[in-house]
Formats: C-alpha cells, sequence, structure tokens
C-alpha cells in the first residue's frame, strides 16, 4: 500500500507544467483537456530544443520535433486520435507546424498563448488527417517559403499597445503568482514582492532578442514563457533564499531574475536535499 506524503516530500518529484491560463481563459474553454496535457508535454520538450540549440537564426524562435509516434506513445492512443489533438492546438492557436521536406520531421513551433493573435491553423491554415502514420504530415495548401501568417498582434492603436500589453502581463502574472495571498502572507515584504512582480513584467514585456541570465544570453521567448510558468511557490523560494543569502550582492535585478529563472529547477532539488537532512541529519 502506498504511503501518504509528508512534510515537502511531494518537491522531490519533476513534474510536467500545464499553464493554467490554459484552463482559466475562455479562449480555451472549448479545447480538450487531452489537448492541453498535450501542449504541456510539448512546452516539456522545449528544454531539449534548447540544450540543442534549435532555434532560428533569423528569427530567434524556437522550435521543437514532436512527431505523431511521440504523441501516440505519450498519450496512449492511436493514430487517428494522434492527429486530432495536433489539430485541436492548432486551430486554438497554440502551435504552428512547418514541413521541411525530404523526408525530415515537421518542425513545430510553440506559440504563446498569452499573446492572442487571430485563431487560425497552420498552412492558411486548415489541419489534414493524414491518411498514413507518418510523423510529417501535411497541412492543406501549406507553403514552406512563406513566413508565419500569425505574427502577433494585439488589436490595439499603436499609441496604447505597448502599455496595454504590459498591464495585461502584469495582471496575468499577478493572478500566477496568488499575489494578494503572498502580500497577506505571515512575514512577507511586500516591497520585495512588489520589485519582483515589476521585473518579472519587465522582463516578459522586453523587446530585446535575448536576456541576461548569470552569464548566458537566453532567447526572450524562453525567459518569457518560463516567468509565465512561475506560481506562488516559486516566489516563496526565491523570496526564502533572498533571505538566507548573506554575500553582497552588486546587482539586486541581475540577480532576481536569475533567481526567479531558475527557481522551476533548483527548487525541487532545494526541498528533496532538505527533506533527507531533516530526516537523516
Amino acid at each position: 500500500m502506498a504511503d501518504y506524503f509528508y512534510g515537502a516530500e511531494a518537491e522531490q518529484y519533476t513534474f510536467y507544467r500545464i499553464p493554467k491560463l490554459l484552463f482559466t481563459d475562455p479562449a480555451f474553454r472549448r479545447t480538450s483537456v487531452e489537448s492541453k496535457l498535450l501542449y504541456g508535454l510539448m512546452l516539456d520538450r522545449m528544454g531539449l530544443s534548447v540544450r540543442n540549440s534549435w532555434v532560428e537564426e533569423d528569427t530567434r524562435r524556437i522550435f521543437i520535433y514532436f512527431t505523431l509516434e511521440d504523441a501516440m506513445e505519450a498519450m496512449r492512443c492511436g493514430h487517428t486520435k494522434a492527429v486530432a489533438l495536433f489539430a485541436e492546438l492548432d486551430k486554438a492557436g497554440l502551435i504552428e507546424r512547418r514541413r521541411q521536406g525530404q523526408g525530415k520531421p515537421t518542425r513545430i513551433y510553440l506559440k504563446n498563448f498569452v499573446r492572442r493573435p487571430e485563431i487560425q491553423t497552420s498552412g492558411n491554415r486548415n489541419s489534414a488527417l493524414p491518411k498514413t502514420g507518418s510523423a510529417d504530415f501535411p497541412s492543406a495548401a501549406t507553403n514552406d517559403t512563406e513566413k508565419s501568417d500569425t505574427e502577433i498582434h494585439l488589436h490595439r492603436s499603436e499609441n496604447t499597445a505597448g502599455t496595454d500589453a504590459m498591464e495585461r502581463y502584469r495582471q496575468i502574472l499577478r493572478r500566477n503568482i496568488e499575489y494578494d495571498t503572498l502580500c497577506r502572507r505571515k512575514g512577507c515584504d511586500r516591497e520585495i514582492l512588489a520589485d519582483l512582480l515589476q521585473l518579472m513584467t519587465d522582463t516578459v514585456c522586453t523587446t530585446r532578442p535575448t536576456v541576461r541570465i548569470g552569464k548566458e544570453d537566453i532567447p526572450a521567448d524562453t525567459v518569457r514563457g518560463r516567468l509565465l510558468g512561475l506560481n506562488a511557490e516559486h516566489i516563496v523560494y526565491v523570496l526564502e533564499r533572498l533571505q538566507e543569502n548573506t554575500t553582497q550582492v552588486r546587482n539586486i535585478r541581475a540577480y532576481l531574475l536569475t533567481a526567479l529563472y531558475n527557481a522551476p529547477v533548483t527548487k525541487n532539488t532545494y526541498y528533496a536535499a532538505q527533506v533527507s537532512h531533516d530526516l537523516y541529519g
């Protein structure tokens, strides 16, 4: 019989991350839970893309390889079901598929679900069910030489687009990290919490192609996705580590941004080590 969890033991495991916004935004109300799960698996695959530098040189857009066979294996489903899930994500504007030809697998670009483009499917843009189990299934009327026809825009006037986008991101981040709840938390430093929220908002809204994290320039879209995936537990973890730090920090903004970016990776390991220490001394 399985035992209970004690203390912070649950933090020792790794998890797939499925953005809460996919379940709270009315725009995704008709998107199935299965396709949202598949999107979460694809988000996880982006880590492999970053490590392998699968980034377009001209646009700095990250792409992944996630074949039909990968989806069938991960979702424990058949060919037709896997294709339908891809088509659903495509229709929801969450992915864009581009064929490479010559037997190469299709590149998949995950779309930023916060900055809502006009909902169109890839390839002008009708998703087609393939008759075979090929991993590189086409969309109707796809032109490999075409650039994406779903460039991000916010349907705002040029004078107010930047301000509106920043405020929208601020509210999304505020909700993701449960800002109001954290403010009521005993011992919470509201000024530092407000600074973290502002830093996250500024970084998410940056127009630069890369963001300096530590000593590395990381694609801005990668950093944006990581920050938008943070929750209250990550922020508490960063605040706790900040309180424990006794060394002089020369660039506090860079220090905090690095801590925020690394929180999803280091939090589980840190708490697992703490549990081991508490259990075994």
